[in-house]
């Protein structure tokens, strides 16, 4: 196993590794194969990374997570990626996509709503940025769009590649509310899975990475 505090992290982070590596070996890497044979998502397994600490690991005790780094949330994907980088990428769509991008940009009262839920594992999360039209560019040619009506926002648009997509609870979508602003026009929105009008049009077939759930949203 690699040693951490050789390059200057110190024993906390080792700690981490230590245990996402020892979890992943027990607990992940013998599903790996069912995983990229049958194109299979193993929810639960997923969610039960809440139970060793693993889900919300950046996210501060206040809202359900231990309130660790970047740096010891990126070694424990290392440490899982070896064991199954299938599941290591579907922890990362989770946990930094989405979960960081809440615990740094949301206000409050999304704040306490959502991250509590994201680390005990009762929600799966994901991150809504690429388009059909809009790939490695994805912000300029961002063509989804968000307008006010009344006191919400009505969202029109069409996401693709999203992994975790046909199985998150809640997803970070960005969206064009002030067009005329190119990039600074854009707006990220919380979207939960059962919210009228949105739907997963298709679940993707790849080449790679089975088991890891991509899709297109609408």
């Amino acid at each position: 196993m690699l040693d951490v505090t050789k390059y200057g992290f110190n024993s906390e982070t080792q700690q981490v590794y230590d245990m996402v590596y020892g979890y992943s070996r027990d607990e992940l890497y013998h599903l790996s194969s069912k995983m990229d044979n049958d194109d299979w998502f193993p929810e639960e397994a997923f969610r039960s990374m809440a139970d060793v600490g693993l889900l919300g690991l950046t996210v501060p005790e206040q809202y359900g997570g231990p309130g660790l780094d970047l740096c010891a949330q990126a070694f424990a994907c290392e440490a899982m990626s070896i064991w199954n980088h299938t599941m290591a990428g579907n922890y990362l769509a989770s946990d930094n996509l989405c979960v960081n991008n809440i615990l740094r940009n949301a206000n409050e009262s999304l704040k306490q709503k959502y991250l509590p839920r994201l680390c005990d594992g009762s929600a799966i999360g994901a991150l809504g940025l690429t388009e059909p039209g809009a790939g490695s560019d994805a912000l300029g040619s961002m063509a989804t769009t968000a307008k006010r009506d009344g006191d919400f926002y009505v969202l029109n648009g069409r996401k693709l590649f999203i992994t975790n997509g046909p199985v998150a609870d809640v997803l970070l979508v960005y969206a064009k509310t002030a067009p005329e602003k190119g990039a600074h026009g854009i707006s990220a929105f919380i979207i939960e899975k059962d919210f009228p009008g949105f739907s997963v049009a298709q679940k993707l077939v790849k080449m790679g990475w089975r088991g890891s759930e991509t899709g297109e949203l609408v």
